[in-house]
């Protein structure tokens, strides 16, 4: 079940990412390249660096630590710009990001799965081929829905802004879903493993946000800006790890992190929303 509805799912997020990119988004992106691709390359270089070296420093299970590295290697996912609406920043700059990421994972994160996971995790099929699978795989699940939410956002402008808000519901829902099948799933490994899921999921939820705090202070960001980024730096595409995990590595095992790592994250974002909003 769990191999069929995610791929479903990711292709959904990011049909949803895509038609919210507005044309002043991507004249923003003409305008000021240099942060953009700051930002994105930060984003891709400095967070699986804080998980390499929190996994080094904890030590925690095989399954858990590939679930972290799978989180850390993911673009920033499409809940982060539900975010940002709430907390009143720069939502264009956030949409902005996490497509542009999105679109880069396309090409870097096969080139990571061949050599980083390939070293960590033995395969017992041809490499070149798994490889090149998912190369397809995620051109079709992250390319061509962002391409087509956009075309839709191009084509029916006014329908698309009337019912994103469902949409955006419907995409939330689904992946509330998902976590919620996995600790179901897996409830009695959760309850084995959850204190060093718990530390791990705090302590890279922490130390990315810190992260992105020193982002916004070297590129002087203003506040709506700083805000997108903030929430953007630890907010990752666990759909899209989820699916690695089922449908190249196939072991479900590997979910266990994206799961308790959306429920201990939650409250953390929610309290940064609440202070940008009243702020």
């Amino acid at each position: 079940m769990l191999e069929k509805s995610i791929p479903i799912l990711v292709f959904f997020l990011m049909l949803i990412v895509g038609a919210n990119l507005k044309y002043a988004d991507l004249r923003a992106i003409v305008k000021r390249p240099v942060v953009l691709l700051l930002a994105t390359i930060g984003q891709a270089l400095i967070l699986p660096c804080i998980a390499w070296l929190l996994i080094t420093l904890t030590e925690p299970p095989p399954s858990t630590a590939i679930g972290l590295l799978l989180v850390s290697f993911c673009p920033g996912g499409a809940i982060s710009n539900i975010y940002s609406f709430f907390a009143k920043v720069n939502v264009g700059f956030s949409i902005t990001l996490t497509t542009v990421n999105s679109l880069l994972c396309v090409i870097l994160l096969p080139i990571i799965l061949s050599t980083v996971f390939s070293s960590l995790i033995p395969l017992s099929s041809g490499l070149d081929k798994l490889i090149r699978d998912q190369s397809l795989q995620l051109a079709f699940l992250i390319l061509l829905p962002v391409i087509l939410g956009m075309l839709l956002r191009y084509i029916q402008a006014d329908l698309m802004t009337k019912i994103m808000p469902v949409l955006e519901r419907i995409g939330a829902l689904g992946l509330l879903l998902l976590l919620l099948s996995i600790f179901i799933q897996f409830q009695d490994k959760i309850a084995e493993q959850f204190s060093i899921l718990v530390i791990l999921a705090t302590l890279f939820t922490a130390a990315s946000i810190m992260a992105a705090c020193l982002f916004c202070y070297l590129l002087s960001l203003n506040k709506a800006d700083s805000g997108a980024l903030i929430i953007e730096f630890p907010v990752r595409n666990l759909a899209l790890a989820s699916m690695v995990a089922v449908t190249m590595f196939n072991n479900s095992e590997y979910l266990l992190f994206a799961a308790v790592f959306f429920v201990v994250q939650t409250p953390i974002m929610l309290i940064i929303i609440l202070w940008y909003r009243f702020k």
